[in-house]
């Protein structure tokens, strides 16, 4: 299992620069995302080790090709309203009320849809298989909440793939998580796929 993580950290690793490059483009300012740390548990365990609590701004995605499972980007309050404000910083006569909201939760929905296409490509790119996620949804409530909301349409035997995230620049360092939620099918073709890249490289 630990070499195969290293393969999934590989994954992270490529997603990782894709999304800085294209946050710092999409932001007009120097954006690093990083994904520290990630494991793998299985879903009814996450969710009895949530806290139930925690309000979160998450965007969420359907895989449609490739693997079954769903792609969960989430930011708690605090993260979600530092990182608006961090888009904000240039353009300060632009935080007019209406508009902060409604621009502020289309970024939201755009950085999540950036970190998704990111991660997706690089598992692409490592199963060789075209994995392709659906149109994101931003879905606010209880981390507890969203999580179950899609785990509960998988059986007992769903995994998920925890990937911490944090976003970086000069002044700020934003902390947000990553969920791929897997049937079991799911994540043995995904350790299968790790198992042969490392059977190729012996």
């Amino acid at each position: 299992m630990r070499d195969e993580m290293d393969i999934l950290r590989e994954v992270s690793s490529i997603a990782a620069g894709h999304g800085s490059m294209a946050l710092s483009e999409m932001l007009g300012r120097k954006l690093n995302l990083e994904l520290p740390a990630l494991s793998i548990v299985p879903a009814q365990q996450a969710l009895s080790e949530i806290e139930t609590s925690q309000i979160v701004l998450s965007v969420t995605c359907n895989i449609l090709s490739g693997l079954k499972g769903e792609i969960i980007f989430v930011l708690d309050e605090k993260s979600a309203f530092k990182l608006i404000d961090m888009c904000y910083r240039d353009h300060p006569d632009e935080r007019k009320s209406g508009l902060f909201t409604e621009m502020g939760l289309s970024i939201i929905k755009e950085v999540g849809n950036i970190i998704i296409s990111s991660y997706v490509g690089a598992l692409s790119m490592i199963l060789k298989t075209i994995v392709i996620p659906s149109i994101p949804t931003l879905v606010s409530g209880s981390l507890q909440q969203v999580l179950a909301m899609v785990v509960s349409t998988y059986n007992r035997e769903a995994y998920i793939l925890l990937v911490e995230a944090e976003f970086k620049e000069p002044t700020e360092k934003i902390n947000g998580k990553f969920f791929l939620i897997l049937n079991d099918q799911a994540m043995v073709k995904v350790k299968e796929s790790c198992k042969n890249i490392l059977d190729s490289l012996k």
